[in-house]
């Protein structure tokens, strides 16, 4: 797991988040090594909802809001079939999972 998020966010606080959006699966697709320096500023994640509670696109915008407080950095969020299908299952495969 990346050394940014497990020093400086506790899980509680994270798994709270997560389940009050109804996310299920949440992780980060950008390289590894970005998050070895603790002053990037921007991440990419990967994030799968729970079937029954997939969101529209003005709560997606607050989901994105959110998280990037939490983070302390900007975030694109993005779920699998926002990928091009050419890349999708490489990108799910590196995937690194904050919260499952």
């Amino acid at each position: 797991m990346y050394n940014k998020f497990t020093t400086e966010i506790s899980r509680k606080e994270l798994s709270g988040f997560c389940k009050k959006n109804y996310i299920s699966v949440l992780s980060i697709i950008d390289s590894p090594g970005q998050w070895n320096d603790v002053s990037a500023e921007h991440v990419n994640m990967l994030v799968e909802f729970e079937s029954n509670c997939i969101p529209g696109m003005i709560k997606l915008g607050k989901i994105k809001i959110e998280l990037s407080v939490l983070l302390g950095c900007s975030v694109d969020i993005w779920t699998s079939p926002d990928l091009s299908h050419c890349f999708r299952q490489e990108v799910i495969s590196s995937a690194e999972p904050l919260y499952a």
